[in-house]
């Protein structure tokens, strides 16, 4: 949803503007671009869905896994954000992506499914499953939300509605859909860097980049380290929110290995703004082809 970045925002952070009563213009965001719904919750949990296309697809043509962060963080926020505390934000301490079915997915999208698994006075616990267009699970996400109240004036003042979505353009694969068509990650010595230039269209209302857009961004910069002529697939991704990646300042993706043996990879993923400061960090878990 594209409120899901103004959920993640700590107190005293623009969520919302005290002033913002009115619906803004119409924007892109991450879900029009990704082709996620605005979804729908009620009693039985939340669903949400994403079409299959090009816009997901990372080198090899396939749908990347790190393109199921934004319907796994929407979906998982959306169920969470509904069942918070009265006068509170529910912030996402961590969310992970654990691969069932590695793609083809089957058309003519994918589904996720977000059900309530606990909460207390501190915080809760959502997951969701993922299906294709022929019902078969492809993964599994789980989010960790704590609680933050909202500030009185906020509280007082109410909630700006989110921005209407405007069509997405013509988009041939993930890093084109993210605006990164041609500048891919790249490999420095032992490191693995990927940027998202500042003043993206990946924000919500708080103006900080989308928390699936950061566990994207953590999937792709892993392929910079790849070994040639050994392909890799992602098998599972943990993200840990430390502090919100700010929108107008270019974030910074930047992959380490951790292990590397006959069939796995390891690899520890930051994401930070020019103080360098990170913003999250991650595990990523991949397979490695065979010779």
């Amino acid at each position: 949803m594209s409120g899901t970045s103004a959920i993640r925002t700590p107190t005293g952070r623009r969520w919302p503007p005290p002033e913002a009563t009115a619906a803004p213009a119409a924007r892109e965001s991450a879900e029009s671009r990704l082709r996620v719904s605005p979804g729908a919750s009620g009693p039985q949990g939340t669903r949400v869905s994403m079409r299959l296309g090009p816009w997901l697809a990372g080198p090899g043509g396939e749908p990347t896994v790190g393109a199921l962060g934004v319907l796994a963080d929407d979906a998982i926020g959306l169920e969470i954000y509904g069942r918070r505390p009265p006068n509170t934000h529910a912030v996402t301490a961590e969310l992970s992506v654990d691969v069932v079915a590695q793609p083809p997915w089957a058309a003519p999208g994918l589904v996720a499914d977000a059900r309530l698994h606990g909460r207390d006075a501190t915080g809760g616990v959502a997951g969701c499953e993922i299906r294709d267009g022929a019902g078969r699970l492809v993964a599994l996400a789980t989010g960790r939300f704590r609680w933050v109240e909202i500030p009185p004036p906020v509280t007082a003042r109410g909630s700006a509605p989110p921005p209407a979505r405007l069509a997405p353009g013509a988009h041939h694969s993930l890093l084109d859909a993210l605006g990164l068509a041609g500048v891919g990650p790249t490999r420095h010595g032992e490191l693995g860097r990927l940027v998202l230039p500042g003043g993206s269209v990946f924000g919500g209302l708080a103006d900080t980049v989308h928390g699936g857009v950061l566990l994207c961004l953590s999937d792709l910069v892993t392929d910079a380290l790849a070994e040639p002529g050994r392909p890799e697939r992602t098998t599972g991704i943990r993200v840990h929110y430390l502090r919100p990646a700010e929108l107008s300042q270019a974030t910074t993706a930047t992959a380490l290995t951790v292990h590397r043996g006959r069939s796995a990879v390891l690899y520890r993923v930051t994401t930070a703004g020019p103080s360098d400061r990170p913003c999250t960090i991650a595990t990523v878990t991949r397979e490695r082809a065979a010779h």
